[in-house]
């Protein structure tokens, strides 16, 4: 199994993992309830989906 020659510096590693850092949640608001939600999703407070009725309301 390979084992590494040298200890890797805090540099060089950093360098490797620049790209994968966490990114924020996008969020838009329902265009129906004004609730703040994921982009292509249902909304989970009314139900809507591109201005249809997908899913019952979950407060009503």
């Amino acid at each position: 199994m390979a084992n590494p020659k040298r200890k890797l510096s805090r540099a060089s590693k950093g360098h490797r993992r620049a790209h994968l850092a966490l990114t924020r949640a996008q969020l838009v608001r329902c265009t129906h309830c004004g609730a703040m939600i994921r982009p292509h999703t249902i909304c989970k407070a009314c139900g809507h989906y591109r201005g249809r009725q997908i899913l019952a309301a979950a407060n009503g």
